[in-house]
Formats: structure tokens, sequence, C-alpha cells
């Protein structure tokens, strides 16, 4: 998201990295931090950071406004930050080896229901130590598409995406805001269900956002992700993650396309992802399920 964390962490080493995914609403990084002083920064963007490693028991200490935090950086210890907000320096008493920092552009908080609460990246509470637990597994779900892609990563990040921010309305607002949690997402007619359908099967070797689904459907992105599980019973990303191997099956067992063509038709970023994901589905590699399917 416009270097954030190029800009704001030029001394901390990139672990890992959503630079190159097809994520729109949301960004990711994993940095390792030596101990010392953060520059003062003004973010443009939301900014979400988690401790998932501290080898050496460190303090963080950090101040916006006249307002200063400080508080043990041990595992799962998480802050927020509003875009806009000018933080001073932050100082870490020790190294840290491994942070999650997620960042949440101005635009994202403009979605369906979200954006008609006047929920702005600015509007985010400063904040130290949150231990809501829908944020917490939003985390960790992010952390775990970073460091593992799979079939339908951008989809799945865009539903998540809407999740968190709609979480972060709910109960991390600096002012009160309507709860938007359990606003039902209704049904998707047949109409529209079944032209989204269509769009899927008939683009799955492209990327595809939550946005481009919903536009299909003529519905907000906010109200889609809900419509097309009540209407389904599933996710949109989990479904196209479905549809995607069902086509890696097909070519597998009608095809000679290398493992690594097909991978990449299938939009993963790799032929190990594509491995991994394959076998963690089917329960066996790709390799063996050719061998198996070439057999009968």
């Amino acid at each position: 998201m416009d270097g954030h964390g190029a800009a704001k962490f030029r001394d901390a080493s990139l672990l890992a990295t959503s630079a190159d995914r097809p994520w729109t609403l949301i960004a990711a990084e994993i940095r390792s931090h030596g101990a010392g002083e953060i520059g003062a920064f003004t973010p443009r963007n939301a900014e979400i950071t988690q401790i998932l490693r501290d080898d050496q028991s460190a303090v963080s200490s950090r101040s916006s406004g006249g307002v200063r935090q400080e508080v043990s950086a041990t595992p799962g210890t998480t802050w927020l930050c509003p875009a806009d907000i000018q933080e001073e320096a932050t100082r870490l008493s020790a190294d840290i080896p491994s942070v999650l920092h997620v960042y949440i552009p101005r635009h994202s908080f403009l979605l369906g229901e979200v954006g008609t609460l006047g929920f702005r990246a600015q509007d985010l509470r400063y904040q130290a130590q949150v231990d809501n637990p829908r944020v917490l597994d939003l985390l960790r779900r992010i952390r775990c598409e970073l460091v593992g892609e799979g079939a339908a990563g951008g989809l799945r990040m865009d539903a998540l995406a809407v999740d968190l921010i709609a979480t972060l309305a709910a109960d991390h607002a600096e002012q009160a805001r309507p709860d938007v949690l359990h606003r039902g997402g209704g049904l998707l007619d047949q109409r529209r269900l079944e032209r989204v359908l269509a769009y899927i099967n008939d683009n799955l070797e492209r990327d595809m956002t939550l946005t481009d689904m919903a536009e299909v459907a003529c519905v907000s992105v906010f109200h889609f992700a809900r419509a097309f599980q009540s209407s389904l019973g599933i996710t949109p990303h989990a479904y196209l993650s479905a549809r995607r191997l069902d086509r890696a099956k097909q070519r597998l067992a009608h095809g000679v396309d290398s493992l690594g063509d097909i991978a990449l038709a299938c939009r993963f970023s790799s032929q190990a992802n594509f491995t991994r994901a394959f076998t963690r589905a089917v329960g066996v590699s790709p390799g063996r399920y050719r061998q198996a399917t070439a057999a009968t």
C-alpha cells in the first residue's frame, strides 16, 4: 500500500510480503525489528501490528498527541494505528524477530454498508493491547494466507478485509458506531446467483476479486460476501478454490501440462504452493493423483 512498510520501517528486515499477491483491499508484511527507535511517521493507511515472536521480552513504547502507550511486546500483543495520525518515535527495548504488519488503505473503508457509517481510516482508535477475539482470529487467518497461499488467495483476502473492517467499525472506532457485524446479507436471487457462478466458471484462470463478483451481481461488496454464503452455504473464496482444484484435477487426469503450468493456470504463485494446497484438499500430491488417474 504505497510503500507504507518500506517508508516507516527502513531498518527492519522484510521476511514476507503480500506485494506480489492479488490482494486489493488489504496488504500485509512480516518484518524483523531490531532494538532501538523507529522514527516519527504519519501513515496514509490504517495499520494493525501484532507480535508473532519475541525471544528477549522486549518493551514497546509509542506515543501520539500526548497519549503514551508502553507495553510488553509478547507474542500476540496487538496495536491499532489510524491513518493520518502524527505518531512520534516508537522505541523497542530489545530485538523482536517476527512482527506482522497489516495495512488497510482509505478506499477499503468505503465498502457498502461500512462506508455508510462514515467510518474512515482516520477514525480507527489509537489502541495498544487489542484483545478482541474476532480481530485476533482474522489476523491469524491473514498471516496463514501470507505464508501459505491458497487457490483463491486474493478473493479470500478481500473477504477477510471486509470482515476485519466491519469488526473495527463496530468495536474499535474512536467514536462509537452502529454494530454492522450482525446485519444479515440476505440471499442472492437465483438470477444473480447463476450470473455470478457462470462468471466464476468462465474465469477460473484469471485473477478475481470480491469487487468483480459483487459488480456482476450488482450489489455492494459488503452485501455480496454475506449473501453468497447465505445462498450456497460456502464463502466465495472457498467456492472459487474448490472449482480451481476441480479444474486442476481435470488437467492432471486428461492433459500433459506440467505441474508448474497447472499451478499458474489455477492462480497459484508457485508450484510448491499448488502442491501444498492440492495435497491438503485431496489427500495426495498432484503427481500421485496424475499417476493414479492415468492407471484407471
